[in-house]
């Protein structure tokens, strides 16, 4: 059980430096420019309308990038399903991205394709793990942990 939670823990620590890193990329090439009102919907849309797409593919690769690498080192460090360690994961970046574009609006376009990258990372770094076999969402139900056999 420890060992899973520390896991799980670890993997939403990595995904958050992952995130970041991504992040303080996207600000050295595109920074917003100084004194941008982020309160006043008509300069924050000239703003958006400006940015390359270079831009937009930044706001994607991180929280995906961040999904995939974070359930993927948590599902290599721990014993339970890999499904689980992606739901962990994937949840807390894909409502951490909710709550930014919530804050923050972005073009509709990039929202959806970007939560949509967040689920099917999670998905594809879930299932490249060794241990994705068994029942998907068994959080509870793990008996190498209790050194326990069910049988």
């Amino acid at each position: 059980m420890f060992r899973n939670a520390g896991a799980a823990l670890m993997g939403i620590a990595i995904a958050a430096v992952v995130y970041t890193v991504v992040r303080e990329i996207g600000i050295m090439f595109y920074a917003p420019p100084d004194g941008l009102d982020f309160s006043n919907p008509q300069s924050v849309d000239r703003y958006y309308a400006q940015l390359p797409l270079a831009a937009y593919l930044v706001v994607f690769a991180k929280p995906v990038l961040a999904a995939f690498v974070g359930t993927l080192v948590a599902c290599l460090a721990g014993t339970m399903n890999s499904y689980n360690f992606g739901a962990i994961i994937g949840g807390i970046v894909l409502a951490y991205t909710v709550s930014l574009f919530i804050v923050e609006p972005h073009p509709s376009w990039i929202v959806l394709t970007t939560l949509v990258g967040i689920v099917i990372s999670t998905y594809v770094a879930a299932r490249l793990a060794p241990q994705s076999g068994g029942t998907p969402l068994g959080l509870f139900d793990n008996e190498s942990d209790s050194g326990q056999d069910s049988g």
